[in-house]
């Protein structure tokens, strides 16, 4: 029998299935088909509310969440609980290498995200202030950006911490 969970990942796209059969694991949104063959599979993260599986060839993110025709999140746990419990007891016999784990801290992330864009803007003020001859300002405002980047750069390696990963 085959195990599917549907969830609507954001309100402009399609609802997305997922079904486990077969030691596959279809990805269903409007008429685009993945497979993933679970031989593939590298490594398997479970979190409260989400299912990371990472493939030789792509990864997957499976929420429990999905948004409703309002636009409101709902839980979908009586589908997905069952999901991610097949999947991981199929993952283990069909991939030996599986390594199970908690899904990697979202927050180094989101840092990375500031400190690029935080380097870019930095770039872009100094363009912009050359283009109009007004170094000193360019390069006070640029200071500024550098400095947020410079933090997050010393926050990085601490966000994340006490947090147990298993490979």
């Amino acid at each position: 029998m085959a195990t599917v969970h549907q969830a609507r990942i954001s309100p402009l796209l399609p609802t997305t299935s997922w079904t486990l059969e077969h030691g596959t694991l279809v990805e269903q949104r409007g008429g685009k088909v993945r497979r993933f063959p679970l031989a593939e599979l590298r490594r398997l993260s479970l979190t409260e509310g989400l299912i990371r599986a990472d493939f030789a060839k792509g990864r997957v993110r499976i929420p429990a969440r999905s948004f409703s025709a309002t636009g409101r999140l709902e839980d979908r746990r009586e589908s997905f609980s069952p999901l991610a419990e097949a999947l991981a007891a199929e993952g283990a016999v069909h991939a030996p290498q599986l390594s199970l784990g908690q899904a990697s801290p979202q927050g180094a992330e989101m840092v990375i995200w500031t400190i690029a864009l935080c380097g870019a803007g930095a770039v872009a003020v100094m363009a912009a202030a050359a283009m109009i001859g007004a170094w000193s300002l360019g390069l006070a405002l640029a200071a500024r950006l550098v400095f947020v980047l410079i933090l997050a750069l010393a926050a990085l390696p601490w966000i994340g911490r006490g947090r147990l990963t298993a490979n």
